[in-house]
């Protein structure tokens, strides 16, 4: 199952308005050409109140609910289900498999193959030529000789259809997750997961342009030279891997970024002004890392950090930003290391 991109959200308003548009068109042809018993307009009426809710629950998680909600999973996936029995429904309704809505059929199998590629093509082409053998038999009166031909050619677009839409789908799937893939190794670090100094500079820069107060944290692991020094880099390596961890499950995304900003260096943007708030996240951090032990079963040691942090002021510079937090850090160094300056 792949996450619900922008590409997809974009894909299911278009089949939304696909289906409002649908729902007065089909009205107007079973009125006007198929409407004969009124145990046919109890059917069609409750189908309508059916498809009015659901297409209105549909526009609240397109359009209230963020793209990777539960509720708005449901409600997109199970539109191919619905789009299904909507397609049996509304064609039994107006002609059986000479409705001129028979088309609808071709976009429930582009709609299957969105989310579940070339399988779910075909499991939706199966499912949608036994959907039109039942109406041919309890709509149509049964196949005839000269019905044949017409039959056996909407088989084979159905077939072409289910395949040629999940395999342009299979192979767009395969093309994204390989830009994903190229895109994580332009912006993240490949030792401690982290984002790079790279992107570090985009990030800082866009956070400036939106006009957005932050504090601005550089950190330095201290004697960290010492320790590539007597127990090799692997055991360096771990560190930074571990402090990229640590740095991770502390700061989510909604409350800052962290970045490896070269060598045993990290760079912190916190989305706040508040010093204080800054402060106690910060010394969590520092008090965590303390209780780390690295380096072999035979001698271990432990790892602290020197911190400087200052809040952007607005008039303030990428430049200047950085060098303000990098002077501070080392007065941090320079008082004794392992403690926050702020400045």
């Amino acid at each position: 199952m792949f996450a619900t991109r922008k590409s997809d959200h974009v894909l299911e308003t278009a089949y939304s308005c696909v289906r409002w548009f649908l729902v007065p068109t089909s009205t107007l042809l079973f009125f006007k050409y198929y409407y004969h018993t009124t145990s046919d307009l109890i059917l069609y009426f409750t189908l309508f109140i059916f498809a009015i809710a659901y297409m209105t629950g549909t526009e609240i998680a397109l359009h209230r609910s963020p793209v990777d909600s539960m509720f708005y999973r449901y409600m997109t996936r199970i539109g191919v289900v619905m789009d299904y029995l909507a397609f049996l429904a509304v064609v039994s309704l107006t002609g059986g498999t000479h409705s001129p809505l028979y088309p609808v059929a071709y976009l429930v199998l582009l709609h299957a193959s969105l989310y579940w590629s070339l399988v779910g093509a075909m499991v939706a082409t199966f499912m949608v030529i036994l959907g039109y053998i039942g109406i041919v038999v309890t709509i149509d009166g049964g196949f005839t000789q000269g019905e044949m031909p017409r039959h056996l050619f909407n088989f084979a677009f159905l077939i072409m259809i289910g395949v040629i839409g999940g395999i342009i789908v299979s192979r767009e799937r395969k093309h994204f997750v390989e830009k994903g893939i190229f895109e994580n190794l332009a912006k993240k670090d490949y030792l401690t997961g982290l984002y790079n100094h790279r992107s570090f500079q985009e990030h800082i820069r866009e956070t400036m342009v939106k006009q957005q107060r932050f504090a601005l944290v550089m950190g330095d692991i201290d004697y960290f030279k010492q320790v590539n020094d007597q127990y090799g880099h692997q055991v360096g390596d771990a560190v930074l891997r571990s402090i990229g961890t640590l740095l991770d499950s502390m700061i989510s995304s909604a409350y800052g970024r962290v970045f490896r900003y070269g060598g045993e260096e990290f760079a912190i943007i916190l989305y706040t002004q508040d010093q204080h708030i800054a402060s106690d996240l910060l010394h969590q951090f520092m008090d965590k890392l303390r209780e780390l032990e690295f380096g072999t079963e035979q001698e271990k040691f432990h790892i602290t950090m020197s911190l400087g942090a200052t809040i952007r002021d607005k008039e303030q510079r990428t430049t200047e930003l950085v060098a303000t937090a990098d002077s501070l850090l080392y007065a941090a160094k320079e008082q004794g290391r392992d403690r926050l300056v702020w400045g």
